[in-house]
């Protein structure tokens, strides 16, 4: 199939030829640089109706987090908040830099972007799951706010339609408990979020988990937990960076000491020596 060079006046790189369906991973992938806000993302769907439609009408989970890197961990939430919530598309979104941690996540940006395209390779994931770069399109304001979500439902064809997943932390989610109103406002089915999917981590229990949702207040949408494995419990991605870190600085580095990453990305990790330099730096700030 001829697969042109440009489509649109958006000055999109094409990935599908003409008369052929775009698939999540593309117009996901698409979307970023382009959708900043409810109004852009107006803009893109109708400049881009190809790709749009992808979208349009699905039921999309979005899972927004550092991955730097990302685990084995964040692949089991992924595989298992699609297949328990009946999900068609997965949508990971890297986090752009927070206060006190500009120059590490900044310069690290675009090779988290590349390994969540390696995660999102991953059997259980591949042929639905995409990579964008919605928060940091955004900007630090309107990507922390309700505009998030109403951008993302734009996406998906406008209020009512589809419907939106947010998989996010029980951690996070406690933290909302200090901003309820714009909490809730992220939380309207229909309009933002109709479902909320939180996992939980190593020192949570269920009695710690029915207090955040008490500190929250009620939520108007669903709210389902994903439990971790025994296994993956105490996975992070800090014990990830020292591993990493430990390896890349032995002549004969052990990829089986990394088996708390998928593969492919450990690999891709130890093929970067600027990220490795970038991770021991936050490693020696512990």
């Amino acid at each position: 199939a001829h697969h042109p060079s440009h489509v649109s006046c958006c000055g999109l790189v094409a990935l599908s030829g003409p008369g052929m369906a775009w698939t999540v991973p593309e117009a996901i992938r698409a979307t970023r640089g382009l959708v900043r806000d409810a109004v852009s993302a107006a803009k893109w769907t109708a400049e881009v109706p190809a790709a749009a439609s992808a979208l349009r009408g699905v039921h999309l989970v979005f899972f927004n987090g550092a991955f730097s890197p990302p685990t084995c961990a964040h692949a089991h939430i992924a595989a298992t908040v699609c297949r328990e919530s009946d999900a068609s598309a997965l949508w990971l979104d890297p986090e752009p830099a927070r206060p006190g941690k500009e120059r590490w996540q900044n310069e690290t940006m675009e090779a988290r972007i590349q390994m969540c395209e390696l995660l999102a390779a991953e059997p259980e994931l591949a042929g639905h799951t995409g990579v964008g770069s919605l928060r940091r399109d955004l900007g630090p304001e309107l990507g922390t706010s309700v505009e998030l979500f109403r951008t993302l439902r734009v996406l998906l064809g406008g209020p009512g339609r589809g419907q939106l997943t947010w998989a996010l932390g029980a951690d996070v989610f406690e933290g909302m408990q200090h901003w309820q109103e714009k909490a809730r406002a992220c939380l309207q089915p229909g309009d933002t979020c109709d479902n909320l999917v939180l996992f939980t981590r190593q020192g949570w229990n269920e009695e710690r988990l029915l207090r955040a949702v008490e500190a929250v207040g009620e939520a108007p949408c669903q709210v389902s937990v994903v439990p971790m494995p025994q296994h993956l419990l105490a996975v992070s991605s800090g014990q990830a960076r020292q591993a990493i870190v430990r390896e890349f600085s032995d002549p004969k580095p052990n990829l089986g000491a990394l088996d708390m990453l998928p593969p492919s990305v450990a690999r891709f990790c130890l093929s970067r020596p600027d990220v490795c330099r970038i991770y021991a730096q936050q490693v020696a700030r512990l």
